[in-house]
């Protein structure tokens, strides 16, 4: 059943044979993953995350995925992280963001046709609970599709009993992550603990959680319809909305926000409703660049997307200089949001916006990258996209790229002036003054 499925999946989205960017963790649903393409002669990269949290466990996780991926004939590349850098963060948070913000790059640097990951039924489950939980709108509980765009899911329908099941019988080497037994995290305290207790008192309550999705996803559909006649790019009409009821005019306005800013809260989408109350002239701040304004029978966007290039000089950089919101100086620390190695550069820099046509080498990557490419794989919206800046040096090389994200990142640094054992000054980047 498993083989069929995903065979099936891989021939309803893709035509011929895709080029597929695989996330391996080395448990047995990325395993089983992997020798499932393996077996559909699929031409797969394979990437995997070492986290380095459980030391040699983490260690013999990567020795596993890098073996059988050149086992199968796969070509593999295991990126190792920091897990210190996510600092007070959300480690769920910033390990998924870190995940797929390498799995974007793969992706465009191999032109990939998708990203493949293991997600399987009872993740399908588990996230439609966390939305309930949360207090997510119905057009929220539709949950993961199989193949958005760019990532691949071919394993939505099946089971983790059926994949631990596959592995036996196929005799598919995987490793256990002990962390996964911890119930701190949401995920895992529905997985460890809420779900036998689930199955005891209301059986079949998965499958009635798997119909939340359905009616998620006809809800969204319903909205969507609805939105293209209320809005478009620029304005929302508040005249096309009296008619509906509040909850739906929050739908519609929450859609309408979701153009512009990475995450729509609650209490965003109550203060614009307010908004549409107001008189006319009042605005709402959604972000430093973009507000929200009232005008008459519309919620309009307005933003200042004027910006004057700043000259960066040796001189200036000593005492440290602001513009645009950040703040750059040179030490002889890295201790900023962004840092890089200031003696690789030809002064005076320019911070300017990005133009059509530039390009930059990421961090890590061994081509260049077109920066509009470069802000959409890191997820910077395209309302604001056009007031990113760079910081280039006097031969024209692109040094760091600043933005506004959904990973909430500064920016990025270019592969050639990164910091290394031997730099001796730093550029540092701040978004909020001195680190």
């Amino acid at each position: 059943m498993i083989e069929a499925t995903v065979s099936e999946k891989t021939a309803v989205f893709f035509s011929g044979t895709p080029t597929l960017i695989a996330g391996v963790s080395g448990g047995a649903d990325s395993m089983a993953l992997l020798y499932l393409l393996w077996q559909l002669k699929v031409d797969v990269f394979v990437v995997h995350i070492n986290y380095g949290l459980r030391g040699d466990e983490s260690d013999s996780d990567q020795e596993l995925v890098e073996q059988m991926a050149f086992q199968w004939g796969f070509e593999c590349c295991s990126v190792r992280l920091n897990a210190e850098e996510a600092n007070r963060e959300n480690f769920q948070k910033w390990a998924r963001d870190e995940r797929y913000r390498i799995f974007n790059e793969f992706y465009h640097e191999l032109n990939a046709d998708a990203i493949v990951v293991a997600h399987h039924r009872d993740d399908q489950i588990e996230t439609i609970i966390q939305k309930v939980f949360r207090g997510s709108g119905v057009d929220a509980w539709k949950g993961m599709s199989h193949f958005d765009g760019k990532i691949f899911r071919p394993l939505l329908e099946i089971t983790k009993a059926e994949i631990l099941q596959y592995c036996e019988i196929k005799a598919i080497p995987f490793r256990l992550d002990s962390g996964n037994l911890r119930s701190e995290y949401a995920r895992n305290f529905i997985r460890n603990e809420l779900s036998s207790e689930m199955d005891r008192l209301f059986p079949g309550w998965k499958e009635n959680i798997l119909r939340l999705g359905e009616f998620g996803t006809a809800a969204d559909e319903a909205i969507t319809q609805l939105s293209k006649s209320c809005f478009d790019d620029k304005q929302l009409s508040i005249k096309l909305l009296r008619d509906l009821n509040e909850p739906l005019k929050k739908a519609v306005l929450k859609k309408f926000l979701e153009q512009f800013t990475a995450s729509v809260s609650r209490g965003v989408v109550e203060e614009s409703y307010a908004l549409m109350k107001a008189q006319t002239g009042a605005k709402l701040q959604l972000s430093k660049k973009m507000c929200l304004v009232k005008d008459r029978d519309f919620i309009r966007v307005s933003g200042n997307n004027e910006f004057e290039s700043a000259r960066l000089t040796k001189q200036k950089l000593a005492k440290g200089i602001s513009a645009s919101g950040f703040t750059f100086y040179v030490t002889d620390q890295p201790e900023a949001d962004l840092y890089i190695d200031a003696d690789v550069l030809q002064y005076p820099l320019t911070l300017r916006t990005w133009k059509h046509g530039d390009i930059f080498q990421p961090l890590g990557m061994q081509g260049s990258q077109k920066i509009s490419d470069h802000l959409t794989n890191r997820k910077v919206l395209s309302s604001v996209k056009k007031e990113s800046l760079v910081v280039e040096d006097r031969k024209g090389v692109i040094a760091v790229v600043l933005f506004e994200s959904a990973a909430n990142k500064a920016g990025s640094i270019s592969e050639i002036c990164k910091a290394t054992d031997t730099t001796k000054q730093y550029l540092c980047i701040s978004k909020n003054g001195y680190a």
